[in-house]
């Protein structure tokens, strides 16, 4: 994976040379919250602060000097600093940065710094042990000249009382950075981070080999082989480590890990992407429906929570977001608001479902380990989601139908029958099963044409209950859909009927749809008869109509609960509460 990622990363500068690794990791490189100071030779100083909710110019020369000698300063990690304490933050003789607690105490500078930086630059002085000896030395490094040590440590110093005025003047109270720079040229500052990285940039030397003049070793960058996680070393072979890299491919997997880092999109933080594999676009790391051609792809996602880590990781050899066949969102249960319509591109369809079937549920919970149950998502939707994400993601990421095709029907019921526990209004049922009939229409191709049938059955319910001049034979129920749609639509005639100020539809959830039989269904009906029946108008002839509906249904042999119908004629808009509008009576 990374090396595939290595090799494309190498590739983009050769097909868009205006962006070397270097430029297009401080195109998107974000200085931290604090004080940043250059120290000029004639004893001034230029400095910019960054508060927490600021953002400094842009394209200005000091942030753009900034940037590069601030990227060229910093430690790879926390675990590999230059100070053995782990008090000054910075990894070469030209800077110096430490926290604000750290330089900072009671109105004064910290009675400590002076110890801490004279440790920092002993560090600097000594090298770590032979093995990056040798790979300096690999590199064409030599020691480091005293006396520039010696000059880099006594301006830090003597500019400490100076700083501390910049410190009190900014009023910066959080623990954010201290950063002090000497005026140097960039190119020493990207020499000397050299000195700090190589011997670094493995993630342990112990593995090191050198093959032809060159030092390979494994890659500290997305990788980890320490003492605690001892079953990542390949114990039964002749290698120990997965793979090894040359110190200069590690440098560069390391920036790319770092412009990675600093992706975003519309002022936004970005958590994924594809990475064109060939021939690149202008971005090398793209979103979705940048991706309109079909070519080879490799679909990344981030975990940003501590360093940033690929954890979703695949190669799709044919992707595009414009789908070859778009899916028609219909509303088949004329639901108040429901946006439909024929959608052609995977990330359309994917906010369609996102919000009419998963409630917003889905896409933030694609990765997440744990999903966190909320007011919003309760248990038995969470679970629903676990059952099928994956199938959802890689359609609707990855292009790849095949893992919905042949569980759409059960996943869809699933989510649905979880959504009755938490719903709000019953318009958002009836847009769930919208979406429901509309995926199961597309994935059979036309062949299932459940939510047409029910629709029609439903035209025809409600011609017989709005005719209440006929004879009351014209009543009798005709099939199992028109039974379930009648229930249905008792059930929220008896809903609307409660004088609670809060209605709790779970009760579906709990009874009707957890009924086994057609016994079932008819014993949970008369349950809710009886609660409601003081407030039914004995004279009403639609609701005697619908109610006869019901009655008269006697299947010939056991059938199956047709719950789809069911929660069509709950949502669907009541035939019992129907009122004509001038255009139907003309």
């Amino acid at each position: 994976m990374l090396e595939e990622l290595l090799s494309e990363f190498g590739d983009h500068q050769v097909q868009y040379p205006e962006f070397d690794p270097d430029t297009m990791v401080l195109t998107n490189y974000h200085l931290k919250p604090g004080l940043y100071v250059r120290l000029n030779e004639d004893g001034s100083k230029e400095e910019i602060y960054i508060g927490k909710k600021t953002e400094p110019p842009e394209n200005t020369p000091l942030v753009d000097w900034f940037k590069q000698a601030d990227f060229a300063s910093s430690l790879i990690e926390m675990n590999k600093p230059v100070d053995p304490k782990k008090q000054i933050h910075s990894c070469n003789y030209l800077s110096l940065f430490c926290k604000r607690d750290t330089f900072w105490q009671d109105g004064n500078v910290h009675p400590k710094l002076p110890e801490h930086i004279e440790r920092y630059f002993a560090a600097l002085s000594a090298v770590k042990d032979k093995e990056s000896a040798r790979i300096l030395a690999t590199a064409g490094y030599g020691p480091l000249k005293e006396e520039q040590v010696a000059a880099g440590k006594e301006r830090f110093l003597a500019s400490l009382a100076e700083v501390g005025e910049l410190v009190k003047a900014y009023n910066i109270k959080d623990n954010s950075y201290v950063k002090l720079f000497l005026n140097a040229s960039l190119e020493t500052y990207i020499y000397e981070s050299g000195r700090y990285l190589l011997p670094r940039i493995f993630n342990n030397n112990k593995y090191n080999v050198e093959v032809g003049g060159n030092v390979f070793g494994l890659s500290n960058t997305d990788m980890g082989m320490n003492a605690k996680k001892p079953y990542l070393e390949h114990k039964t072979t002749q290698f120990e480590v997965p793979y090894r890299i040359t110190a200069e491919e590690a440098v560069l997997l390391r920036k790319l890990f770092l412009w990675l880092n600093g992706q975003t999109r519309e002022g936004k933080v970005v958590y994924g992407g594809y990475v064109q594999v060939g021939v690149h676009d202008p971005g090398l790391l793209v979103q979705r429906r940048d991706v309109s051609v079909r070519k080879p792809v490799v679909y990344l996602h981030f975990d940003r929570r501590m360093d940033l880590s690929v954890d979703h990781y695949d190669f799709l050899p044919s992707f595009a977001d414009r789908m070859d066949r778009p899916v028609t969102f219909r509303n088949f249960v004329d639901a108040p608001k429901y946006q439909g319509g024929k959608l052609d591109r995977l990330s359309a369809v994917e906010a369609h479902i996102n919000e009419n079937l998963y409630a917003f549920q889905l896409v933030r919970s694609y990765d997440e380990e744990r999903i966190q149950v909320t007011d919003k998502l309760p248990q038995v939707l969470a679970s629903q989601i676990v059952l099928s994400r994956e199938a959802m993601r890689a359609w609707l990421r990855k292009g790849d139908s095949l893992p919905i095709q042949n569980s759409v029907d059960r996943m869809t019921k699933g989510v649905i029958l979880a959504r009755l526990q938490n719903l709000e209004y019953v318009p958002a049922l009836g847009h769930a099963l919208n979406v429901r009939f509309s995926l199961l229409n597309y994935f059979d191709k036309g062949g299932n044409d459940m939510g047409y049938a029910i629709e029609e059955t439903y035209r025809g319910l409600k011609e017989k209950v709005l005719n209440t001049e006929k004879r009351k034979e014209s009543a009798a129920c005709q099939n199992a859909v028109e039974f379930y749609l009648a229930v249905g639509q008792l059930l929220y005639y008896y809903f609307s009927l409660s004088e609670a100020q809060k209605l709790h539809y779970d009760v579906l959830w709990r009874g009707i749809a957890s009924a086994k039989d057609l016994e079932g269904i008819k014993k949970e009906h008369w349950k809710y008869f009886q609660k409601y029946s003081y407030a039914i108008d004995t004279n009403n002839p639609r609701f005697n109509n619908m109610l006869s509906v019901v009655s008269s249904y006697t299947p010939e042999q056991d059938e199956p609960i047709n719950l789809d119908a069911l929660l069509y004629g709950f949502a669907a808009n009541s035939i019992i509460y129907y009122k004509e509008d001038s255009n139907e009576k003309d």
